[in-house]
C-alpha cells in the first residue's frame, strides 16, 4: 500500500493508505511506463481510524502520493523547475481551477488524450510529494515547456 493524500474538488483533504496501483509497480516506473488509469473510485484506509473511504474519481482535483503524511510545514516547496529537467518525459506547467500552478514531468504518450488523469513528477526532489495523479477535469491550464529524450 502507499501514501496518498487526497485533494478532492471542495478543498477537503483526505490522507490514508492504497492499493489502486498493482502492488509490483513501483512509483518511479509511472512515468518510464506509460498510461496506468487509475478505477473510477479510491479506496482509502485512513490512517488514524483504519476505516476504509471510497473517493469517486471524478470528485478529485488530484491525488499526491507522499513521503508521509505529516509534510514539513517549515519548508517552501519548489514547484517549478530553473533549468530542463533532468529526466525523460514531457516538461508541463499546469493550473488548476483553484489557481494553484506547478511543473513537472509527465511521460510522453497519446494516452493524455484518453485518460481522465496522468501521473506527474514534481521538480523538487526534497518534496513529500513523490508523484502526483492529476485530474484533467481540474485543470484550467496544460502548456509543454520542453520534451526530453534520453537516447
Amino acid at each position: 500500500m502507499v501514501k496518498i493524500v487526497a485533494h478532492l474538488r471542495d478543498g477537503r483533504l483526505l490522507k490514508g493508505h492504497t492499493d489502486a496501483l498493482p502492488p509490483e509497480m513501483k512509483l518511479d516506473e509511472l512515468l518510464r511506463g506509460g498510461p496506468h488509469p487509475l478505477p473510477k473510485q479510491i479506496t482509502l484506509q485512513t490512517d488514524g481510524s483504519r476505516q476504509k473511504v471510497s473517493v469517486p474519481l471524478d470528485s478529485l482535483k488530484a491525488l499526491f502520493f507522499v513521503k508521509s503524511f505529516q509534510g514539513r510545514t517549515d519548508y517552501q516547496e519548489i514547484k517549478f523547475f530553473d533549468a530542463h529537467p533532468p529526466v525523460e518525459g514531457l516538461w508541463v506547467r499546469i493550473k488548476f481551477f483553484d489557481g494553484e500552478a506547478s511543473e513537472g514531468v509527465v511521460h510522453n504518450s497519446l494516452h493524455h488524450l484518453t485518460s481522465p488523469g496522468f501521473f506527474l513528477k514534481p521538480p523538487d526532489p526534497e518534496s513529500n510529494n513523490e508523484y502526483i495523479y492529476v485530474l484533467k477535469s481540474s485543470l484550467t491550464d496544460f502548456r509543454v515547456l520542453g520534451v526530453r529524450s534520453i537516447f
